[in-house]
């Protein structure tokens, strides 16, 4: 038989408060945050604002002590979670309690924007009101995180000598008449789970094994077999002693990242509660280094989008928080403006100079677009050689290194999406992510989704490819989710296959090649500290660096190399020359340096003149050209070869 909870007219402080009348806060500060306090129906209220809301606008909805183990909360403000609280703690969860809580959950969602379903979070006797109101309103509630939770009153307070306020408490605002109705009494939280249980809500508690005050046996344990029997169960995270002073009550927070990740898993869902995340041969081998050896070596490779700061520095901190007996050296590589070509031969420099690497994260699906004045074919086939390239080096390296493909958002890609077919770049880099069982995070299709799901802009909350802070924060939740995902999964770790390759002539064995090597002639110098000359701006590592450079037509080089491919990586400015070159001596072609980014800096530019030489020795010869009388110089920072 199903119990309802129904709302009971009674003599205590109740003041409606309209939801459609914004009260007007006090502002102070809250642990880093800022707390908006104000009283609602006569009781003491406020919400803490993140810093940076996350999608959906998620909160947390505190039900007592909100100054007590807010070790949670503040994690969950840092992610992007609104933290509300109404005190009627001490009216102990009853109806009165909960028609006051009707009105908060309608005030705070219509004057703060919040989403439909928050997290319900209790710490002792607030498990009575966060339990009742769920069981009131179970399709409001996402989740219960309780911290441990009354359940009965027969155990808290009736059982408890140091309550007998709280049980007279009981008595006036359950309407009692004696401490043997509230005995009798059978609208507890223990007696309300059908309704929580058929909406299957996620529960997790955290309880001391011998807590005197709250039993386990009594309030959790109970709840859980009761909810076994109507087919649900919950989460527990045990502690075997609590602090003798509060008789096993209190005891430091455990596991107090794991709980903030199960609350997020509830109020920040993707749309349609779809992942974009495909963990194929999944994380094993770097979080069993991580959890066994305790150190960790991880890379970052990209474009502006890694370089910059955002995403990147919360994985970082993400993967500190997950792992915290584990010593990590985190290898930051983003490059403005490079994508998988440029990251094909850089890895013997940036990444894997000091030994091999566990964890690699690779992007390059905006920058990739860099090459998009190629004809399709010859564009795909680029690309392809060179994300292949990325991942058949990093393996060869160390087959026990976990790839990881991410697939950011280009503007662009909104319309090819909304079109349902997807960019040639994430289509191309998802071909290399299957073939060798990488795991991919297409965080291009979730924010096109999750745009025309309406959960944001492009134009006002994500604004830009370089996403603002708003945007940050979609990227590093998707990539917690997916961590979430692999550490759950728990394979057991193996060395990673090496199959045949998609594109034989691949940058797999990509590398610079020394400079030194060239022979210069003509006008061609070795700067030792090349800086650009006319004021054009230039991206860090592409300047006050030895480079190869020429000012003037005619000037000419040779270098001799090893193996199949070769090209230059230039700083390739508004005087970017028309170069001819050819190889082994045969005939001679000709290709412009110029990109479109050229008129405004000197961009990085990985310019591939050929990729299908047999294996072997060769030779470049090179000559800076006069077709365009306006652009004869060339700035080469590198020599490309595989």
């Amino acid at each position: 038989m199903k119990t309802y909870i129904t709302s009971i007219a009674l003599a205590v402080s109740t003041l409606a408060v309209s939801a459609a009348d914004p009260v007007q806060p006090t502002s102070s500060p809250w642990n880093g945050y800022q707390k908006q306090s104000f009283a609602f129906g006569g009781h003491a209220a406020h919400v803490v604002e993140p810093k940076v809301a996350a999608p959906g606008r998620p909160w947390v909805w505190r039900t007592s002590f909100p100054d007590f183990h807010a070790e949670v909360d503040i994690e969950l403000l840092h992610q992007g979670c609104h933290v509300a609280y109404l005190d009627v703690v001490d009216m102990l969860g009853c109806d009165a309690a909960l028609d006051l809580m009707d009105g908060f959950y309608d005030q705070v969602r219509g004057q703060w924007k919040l989403a439909e379903r928050p997290a319900l979070e209790a710490v002792s006797r607030g498990g009575l009101p966060a339990y009742r109101y769920a069981a009131r309103h179970p399709e409001r509630i996402a989740c219960i995180y309780a911290d441990t939770p009354v359940m009965d009153l027969k155990s808290w307070p009736l059982s408890w000598p140091g309550a007998k306020t709280q049980v007279a408490d009981a008595l006036k605002f359950y309407q009692l008449a004696d401490e043997n109705a509230l005995r009798a009494f059978r609208g507890n939280p223990v007696d309300l789970l059908e309704p929580i249980a058929e909406a299957k809500i996620p529960l997790r508690h955290v309880i001391s094994l011998d807590d005197r005050v709250v039993p386990p046996e009594k309030n959790t344990l109970e709840a859980r077999r009761r909810l076994e029997k109507l087919g649900h169960t919950m989460e527990i995270v045990t502690v075997e002693k609590g602090d003798p002073k509060a008789d096993g009550h209190h005891f430091p927070l455990p596991e107090v990242f794991a709980s903030a990740r199960f609350v997020l898993h509830q109020v920040c869902p993707p749309p349609g509660n779809h992942e974009y995340f495909n963990l194929r041969d999944g994380l094993a081998n770097s979080i069993g280094r991580f959890t066994t050896a305790k150190v960790g070596r991880v890379a970052f490779v990209g474009g502006s989008i890694t370089y910059n700061p955002g995403w990147r520095d919360e994985l970082m901190r993400d993967l500190r928080m997950r792992f915290p007996a584990t010593k990590f050296e985190f290898i930051s590589t983003g490059i403005p403006s490079v994508g998988s070509v440029g990251h094909a031969f850089r890895l013997e420099q940036d990444v894997l100079a000091k030994g091999p690497v566990d964890l690699v994260f690779v992007e390059a699906a905006v920058n990739d677009h860099n090459h998009d004045h190629l004809p399709a074919a010859e564009r795909d086939t680029l690309i392809l050689r060179a994300m292949e390239g990325v991942v058949r080096h990093l393996r060869s390296a160390n087959p026990l290194t976990d790839v990881v493909l991410m697939h950011f958002v280009h503007d662009q890609h909104l319309a090819v999406w909304d079109g349902n077919k997807e960019p040639h770049t994430v289509s191309i880099h998802e071909r290399v992510a299957g073939k060798y069982g990488c795991p991919s995070l297409n965080l291009s299709n979730e924010v096109a989704d999750r745009i025309k799901a309406g959960q944001f802009t492009w134009k006002d909350d994500f604004k830009d490819l370089h996403p603002s802070p708003y945007g940050q924060r979609v990227y590093a939740g998707s990539m917690s989710r997916m961590l979430d995902a692999a550490c759950a999964a728990k394979p057991a770790p193996k060395p990673h296959a090496m199959p045949a390759p998609l594109e034989p002539n691949c940058y797999a064995k990509g590398r610079f090649g020394p400079l030194e090597n060239a022979r210069l002639s003509d006008g061609f110098t070795l700067n030792p500290n090349w800086k650009p000359s006319n004021g054009q701006a230039v991206r860090d590592g592409f300047a006050n660096c030895p480079a190869v450079v020429a000012e003037k037509p005619g000037a000419q080089l040779t270098y001799d190399f090893e193996g199949t491919a070769i090209g230059l990586f230039l700083a390739a400015g508004k005087d970017t020359a028309v170069i001819e070159y050819a190889i082994d001596g045969g005939a001679p072609l000709t290709t412009d340096t110029w990109t479109q980014w050229s008129g405004s800096l000197h961009l990085p530019w990985p310019l591939v003149l050929a990729d299908s030489l047999p294996q072997g020795k060769h030779r470049l010869t090179l000559r800076v050209t006069d077709r365009k009388p306006e652009r004869t110089a060339l700035h080469i920072i590198r020599f490309l070869v595989n």
